[in-house]
């Protein structure tokens, strides 16, 4: 499919979703700046009853929180727990502390290490990519699945929405080979633990949040190299990807730039012929 949108548009618009999404409580890693922050937006313009942020740096989460309970309005609650994904104790403590059993869980935090040649590389700061995309991210993911595990049988499945990249299968460039290959790793993590857990417990899928302008765009050295995607589209995607249409794409990896009205016209043909999963094609 070919890259359509920049920008959001009405047929994601996140208000539309809000009948389903009303009862539902979202967990957002990564949600104190950045796409985390458009994300969390989208959700609360979507009315879910709660969005719960998590990241390192309290400050950033405080300000996040207190922006969007000023300009959104909904009843959506908004709260944050500064949390270190890597960190088994915290990620355990998070999940005995949060009031709600989150419904939905979005995989956004990251790292890049700096770019470098991988002759050149402090094989440390290389390793932190696999440590937090990979690592941190199971760890979140498998507490979140055992939190909702032990309060019962869930009304409908979870569904869990990794952020990833293009980067992890499609685009060579130097110097970004931990990241990439971190991306790559988490990329079919996703599709596999979706074969291990079975539908009705949850559904997982993987996106390309698009050339959004954060830091870490800036950091990797490629800001400007392909067409800027606003950061709402992003959020509208990823709500969009949690309903109930978007079912279709469990196991799967999506782009936000794609058509979504396009998307679910090739749903018959995506299913049948298994698209949108990592292969090799000879």
């Amino acid at each position: 499919m070919d890259a359509k949108h920049l920008e959001t548009y009405p047929r994601i618009a996140p208000e539309s979703f809000q009948n389903e999404l009303k009862s539902k409580t979202v967990l957002i890693t990564g949600g104190g700046y950045g796409i985390g922050a458009a994300i969390a937006e989208s959700f609360a313009k979507a009315g879910a009853a709660e969005v719960i942020l998590v990241g390192r740096t309290v400050a950033k989460l405080k300000d996040t929180v207190a922006a969007l309970s000023s300009t959104v309005k909904t009843s959506t609650r908004i709260t944050y727990h500064a949390t270190d994904i890597t960190s088994e104790a915290d990620v355990e403590k998070l999940f005995a502390v949060i009031s709600a059993t989150p419904d939905i869980l979005i995989n956004n935090a990251g790292f890049l290490a700096a770019p470098s040649n991988f002759l050149d590389a402090d094989l440390n700061e290389y390793w932190k990519s696999f440590s937090t995309n990979i690592l941190g991210t199971a760890l979140v993911t498998q507490s979140f699945l055992r939190r909702r595990q032990r309060d019962g049988p869930p009304r409908t499945p979870a569904v869990v929405v990794t952020l990833n990249t293009i980067g992890a299968y499609s685009v060579r460039v130097p110097h970004l080979s931990s990241y990439g290959a971190s991306k790559a790793a988490l990329a079919r993590w996703s599709e596999l633990i979706s074969v291990d857990v079975p539908d009705q417990v949850a559904r997982f899928i993987s996106v390309h949040p698009g050339a959004v302008k954060t830091d870490m765009g800036i950091k990797s050295g490629l800001d400007g190299v392909f067409p800027s995607t606003d950061p709402t589209l992003a959020g509208d995607f990823v709500v969009w990807s949690v309903t109930e249409e978007a079912k279709f794409l469990t196991g799967r990896f999506a782009w936000v730039n794609w058509d979504v009205e396009e998307l679910v016209a090739k749903k018959e043909e995506i299913v049948a012929k298994d698209l949108l999963r990592t292969s090799l094609s000879i």
